[in-house]
């Protein structure tokens, strides 16, 4: 029982992520929680000039902003008199930490690619079931919410502190959520539950509903039958002889949304997505906010309207328009006829090519301009990442800021709008005494090409990001490090009653130094190492590994001492194991 415990252990081990930004308290004795940002330039609000100043914040909190604001003696300071401090950005609409959902199979009903080619379940009247048709309202995003998720960490790395997040699916996957990303656990991330219902024109691959009409037709029936039901229930509760109501998931989940309770995000990237997400609203007279849209430029008459909001795609198109080539001179022969002459110069101009390309740069022109041309317009928006990889973020802001969205306006989307979208601008969105101690701390003014994210303050706990950067630009080694690294090593990781096998093989050219490792028990091949860090005898490296269809890290950190190695491979909150390697193979 007790080596099953065990293994049990090691298979745990390989299913949490190592965060590279570990929070500070984690790695220093929990001995207070104050933290001073000391003589910052400090932004507190957009369009707010910086001012030079302390932050004080303590559990979670803002205590004091100030030039004069005295240090606590228990505080951990920091000090930031280089450094810029502004809020950190808030998430309009979010798959962060979402798991994907699992397909379900049915036993009956026509076969389909949603199903794997499984027929699925259908009622007497030949419907499939609600899962099935990608009527889903009724599930929480608690549900299929991962805390450990390696997307938390990459957009907290971003300067992002709070997300509304919704589930994956179809045409209603479900219901949203305002999560902290602190990477603590589900019930400490999740902040407000069950705030929007997320919609998509999205249909059911090979069930009904897959079409556009057949969308609005189940949105229809969906919405007037919770409507129905609302007022059943009503009846049945006040009324004698009404008969009971016969209970519905769906249904009763629309409720809220009947009740304007709470409101639709409607993820509808172009203009006729929008268009008929926006008839939909109004025939059915719901709360609705028009998201993750990237053809919104022309439409902003229609978010003058209190009960329509905005939330633009941070996913801008590549520029596929045709680059002119530049003329080359060359001689035209003596005996070149005129009618010849005339042929070549009709292939170098097509008519139709040069108008369809372009209307491919207007159409990338607007693209990129979209943003600045609505907050000039006076239109309030908010950004959504949930098509953007958080790799481009910081790309993407300086190409809008680059096409008329300046730089307040940007940290207003980023900000304030989404606070006040989400309804929690009274505890978030600007740096104030009493306020979430929701921070970043960069190294330069935000959205300057070089400025860097040096802390992450989330809820007032620290995450320190230097150690990321050092990682991604230390991945080199001195020529002297080929013979004490290179070649293949054999490992040997110890848990308890236990052993895990495998081979550490390196390879070092021109001061760079790459690796893979190999698995006992893995059948993937060898996995290439990243964040390869070399100091002296010191080496540490990270891996990516999939279990259950989730990707994680597991770090190592060694000390080679000729032919042979030894040091931990740690897999945060379950501790460390010896790690021990001998040198099998030198290079040629």
């Amino acid at each position: 029982m007790i080596k099953k415990l065990q293994i049990c252990l090691w298979i745990w081990l390989l299913s949490v992520p190592i965060l590279s930004s570990q929070p500070v308290h984690s790695e220093l004795p929990q001995i207070t929680g104050c933290v001073a940002l000391v003589n910052a330039q400090v932004v507190t609000a957009p369009g707010k000039s910086p001012i030079v100043a302390n932050v004080i914040t303590r559990n979670g909190l803002i205590t004091h902003v100030g030039p004069n604001a005295s240090i606590p003696n228990d505080a951990y300071r920091i000090a930031a008199d280089s450094l810029f401090v502004y809020p950190a950005f808030i998430d309009a609409l979010s798959y962060t930490g979402i798991k994907e959902q699992k397909e379900e199979q049915g036993s009956g009903g026509p076969p389909g690619p949603g199903n794997r080619g499984q027929r699925v379940t259908v009622d007497e009247d030949g419907n499939p079931t609600l899962e099935d048709a990608g009527l889903t309202p009724f599930i929480s995003t608690r549900t299929t919410f991962d805390p450990k998720s390696k997307s938390i960490e990459d957009w907290r790395s971003q300067g992002f502190a709070i997300a509304h997040v919704v589930p994956k699916g179809k045409m209603i996957p479900g219901k949203g959520a305002v999560v902290v990303l602190s990477g603590k656990s589900t019930d400490e991330a999740i902040w407000k539950e069950d705030i929007s219902l997320f919609s998509q024109w999205s249909g059911a691959d090979g069930n009904y509903p897959n079409t556009i009409i057949g969308m609005i037709a189940k949105w229809r029936e969906l919405y007037n039958n919770a409507e129905q039901g609302m007022k059943h229930l009503a009846m049945y509760s006040e009324a004698p002889m009404v008969a009971r109501p016969q209970y519905n998931r769906a249904h009763q989940a629309l409720i809220p949304v009947v009740k304007k309770e709470i409101p639709v995000y409607f993820r509808a990237p172009k203009i006729k997505d929008i268009f008929r997400a926006i008839d939909l609203k109004n025939e059915l007279g719901m709360k609705m906010v028009i998201s993750d849209a990237q053809q919104a430029w022309s439409l902003k008459e229609y978010f003058q309207q209190p009960d329509l909001n905005l939330v633009l795609s941070l996913d801008l198109p590549e520029d596929k328009t045709e680059k002119k080539k530049p003329e080359t001179k060359t001689d035209t022969p003596a005996n070149a006829d005129s009618t010849s002459q005339v042929s070549i110069d009709s292939i170098k101009v097509d008519p139709e090519k040069a108008a369809f390309e372009k209307r491919r740069a207007e159409s990338h022109k607007m693209h990129l301009e979209q943003a600045g041309h609505l907050a000039n317009a006076g239109v309030p928006f908010s950004f959504s990442t949930m098509s953007v990889k958080s790799g481009d973020f910081s790309k993407t802001m300086r190409t809008l800021l680059e096409n008329g969205l300046t730089r307040d306006q940007a940290l207003h989307a980023l900000t304030v709008a989404p606070s006040k979208l989400l309804g929690i601008d009274k505890y978030c969105g600007t740096i104030e005494t009493g306020k979430m101690a929701n921070m970043i701390v960069a190294t330069k003014p935000m959205f300057e090409e070089k400025s860097m994210i040096r802390y992450m303050l989330v809820e007032g706990t620290l995450f320190d990001l230097e150690a990321k950067e050092k990682k991604k630009s230390e991945s080199s080694a001195s020529s002297s490090a080929a013979g004490m690294l290179g070649g293949t090593w054999a490992y040997v990781i110890e848990i308890p009653d236990q052993k895990r096998e495998g081979t550490l093989t390196f390879s070092v050219q021109s001061g760079e130094v790459t690796g893979k490792v190999t698995l006992q028990e893995y059948s993937g091949g060898e996995i290439t190492l990243v964040n390869i860090v070399v100091d002296k005898n010191s080496v540490s490296f990270t891996f990516p590994y999939t279990i259950e269809g989730q990707e994680i890290e597991v770090e190592f950190d060694i000390n080679i001492s000729g032919e042979t190695f030894e040091g931990t491979v740690t897999a945060g909150p379950f501790g460390s194991y010896p790690v021990t390697g001998d040198r099998i193979e030198k290079p040629d």
